[in-house]
This record gives C-alpha cells, structure tokens and sequence, in this order.
C-alpha cells in the first residue's frame, strides 16, 4: 500500500529532539508532501521556522529526516523546510482552483505523458514524441507540467527565455516545438514549495496565458505518481488522452499499473504503453542486451488492457543530440516516428473552443 502524508504524520507522533520538543505534538508541521521517484520515495516536511521561540536547529532538522527515514525502508530522500506561520498562513489562505480545467487552444489534441514514478524517461518521451509529431507536418506544443521535477527545457537544451507580448507570455520555440515549463520562471534551479492551490493558478497561468501559435498537438508531460499532486494536475486536463510510461523492470511495471488505474478512475482514455530503457544494442555488434530485464511493458498492457506501443532503446550518453532528443540516424528515432502516426492515426477529441471545460 503506498506510502501517505497521514502514515508520516503517525510516524512522527512519538519523535522529540535532544531537547525534549515533541514537533507534532507541539503544532510545529505544517505540511507533508509524498512523491514517488527512482531512488525511493521523496518526503518533504514543512516546519515552524521558530520552535519553543527558537530558529529551528539543523541538528533537529536532521535528526527528524534520518527518523523519518529509519521508520520508512522506501524512502530515499527526507527534507525538512523551514517556514514561518505567516507564509503558511498565506498559503492557507489561497482559494482553491475551481473544478474547471484551463481554458485550452482552440482544435488541439491533447497527449498527457504519465508514469508511475520519476526516473523512468517520462520526460525524454514527452520530447522525443512531440518531436516526432512536429516532424509529421503537426503544429506542435509541450506543456511541462511537472512543476517540481521540470526537465524539459534542459532536455532541449532551451536557453532563449520567455519573451512578453502585452500580458501573455511568448513561448521560446526550438525543434519546431513551442515550449511552456515552470523552469522559465525559477532562478538558479531554485526547488519550487508550492501546494495544491498555488500549483493550480501556475499550471492555469501557463497554459492560458501563453500566446500559443494555434497548436494541433500539445503533449503534456505530468508529475510522475499517484499523489495528491499527480491527481490534481490529471484533473487540469480531463479531455487529455494518455499515454503510460514504464520500464521492463518489474517493480517499475507495478507502480505504473498503478499510475494508469488512477488514470483510469479519474476516466482518463489509456492510448497504451511505451517501455523506455527498453534494451541495449552494442554499437560494434549489433547483439541486443536487457539491462533492466524483460516483460515490463507487457504487464502493464495485460493488466490494463491498453496495447504496447513502443518499446524504446537505451540512448547511450555521447549519442543523444539535444540533451534528450535522439539524433537523427538513431535506432530509436523510427520507433518514436512509428509512435508519432500510430497516435496520429486515433481518433483524439480535439478541443472545440476557447472556454473553460469542466
């Protein structure tokens, strides 16, 4: 059973300092925040910046993230971030986004790319088949979505910065792709804080205040896991259709079975599975090699019903063009073309106006 913000809070019921504070008892959390990744599951615990009148010591910060860590096998990384009671409040005191996702371009077709943790590529296949869709003669767009774990100017190597027109944003183009992601607007890798209702106006903002060139694609590349996050960011885009992406190793191939029955509840339309990191081809040899084993994608096809779609080979460093964009020649460039008219060939809703959806 996945890991729950109310599992730490219990956790860290009898947890106390070396100068006798108990945190939770005394009202000192704020916040808890569970995210799946590679490396194990990520917790980020907002605090009081003050206890018993005191700054917060980095020795009790410490302290609480190796407690929290020795409670929990699965966890890779524990952050504990101070906050005062002001910018908490601030927080708290933010409505809500409404049920009504953003107002999207008029005549897209929308393509969530998901997962069910981070690590597994999500990103390099968002780009890689909004690539492949604009090499086909689509007019092509990449919503980042991942707010925290943004990734995909990095990828494409984007450097030009967002450009005003007016009040709306300009979005950079590189690859024959326009581009949209929260890195345009967080300084030196800055890590981003922000809860629920200010992740919905930064997603809203993105999208409807960015003068998109009419695009008939726009591939959304969403948080990675089942959280409270990945849900709310699902819901932004309810005629999105999706595509699941995995890995062959077997406890990747749960968590995105997992990833996809949200999706699923949420009635989101399953396109299929893509297997990344798929194989290794030896460059001298041509022999075919399975670091990560075999079987992922066809599990999750199995479980979910949903067909494979692609299975994606290892892009060795020193060969990859653009950061993430596989070059052209490369072997996995004809299989993400494949997956580009396979998925042009669906029939996708696309958006009929310029208004709110809900």
């Amino acid at each position: 059973m996945a890991l729950t913000p109310k599992d730490v809070l219990a956790a860290l019921a009898p947890f106390k300092t070396a100068r006798g504070i108990k945190p939770l008892k005394a009202g000192y959390i704020q916040d808890i925040a569970v995210e799946p990744h590679a490396d194990g599951l990520h917790i980020n615990i907002h605090v009081d910046d003050a206890w018993q009148g005191v700054a917060v010591e980095d020795s009790d910060r410490e302290t609480l993230s190796s407690f929290v860590k020795r409670r929990f096998s699965d966890v890779g990384e524990v952050r504990v971030i101070p906050r005062s009671k002001e910018q908490a409040n601030a927080a708290r005191k933010i409505a809500k986004p409404g049920p009504t996702s953003p107002r999207v371009p008029a005549g897209v077709k929308m393509i969530a790319v998901i997962s069910g943790k981070g690590g597994v590529g999500k990103s390099t296949i968002s780009i890689n088949l909004a690539h492949a869709i604009a090499d086909l003669g689509w007019r092509t767009a990449v919503l980042d979505c991942d707010i925290y774990g943004f990734s995909v100017p990095d990828l494409l190597e984007l450097t030009e910065p967002v450009k005003m027109n007016g009040r709306q944003f300009v979005p950079p183009r590189v690859h024959n792709l326009e581009v949209m992601s929260m890195k345009f607007f967080v300084d030196h890798n800055a890590p981003v804080m922000w809860r629920g209702p200010m992740l919905g106006k930064a997603i809203r903002q993105m999208m409807e205040d960015t003068l998109w060139n009419a695009p008939e694609y726009m591939v959304l590349d969403l948080p990675p896991g089942t959280g409270d996050i990945a849900m709310d960011v699902h819901n932004y885009f309810p005629n999105a259709a999706a595509i699941l992406v995995t890995t062959p190793d077997a406890n990747a191939a749960r968590v995105a079975e997992r990833a996809g029955q949200m999706a699923r509840s949420l009635d989101r339309r399953l396109l299929g599975v893509v297997e990344n990191m798929s194989y290794m081809n030896c460059p001298e040899c041509e022999h075919r090699w399975f670091p990560l084993g075999r079987g992922g994608a066809e599990s999750v096809a199995e479980s979910l019903d949903i067909p494979v779609l692609a299975k994606v080979p290892w892009v060795v460093i020193g060969e990859a063009g653009s950061a993430g964009l596989v070059p052209d020649g490369h072997t996995a460039q004809e299989i993400y073309r494949f997956l580009a008219r396979t998925i042009e060939q669906m029939d996708l809703m696309p958006t009929e106006q310029l208004t709110a959806q809900g």
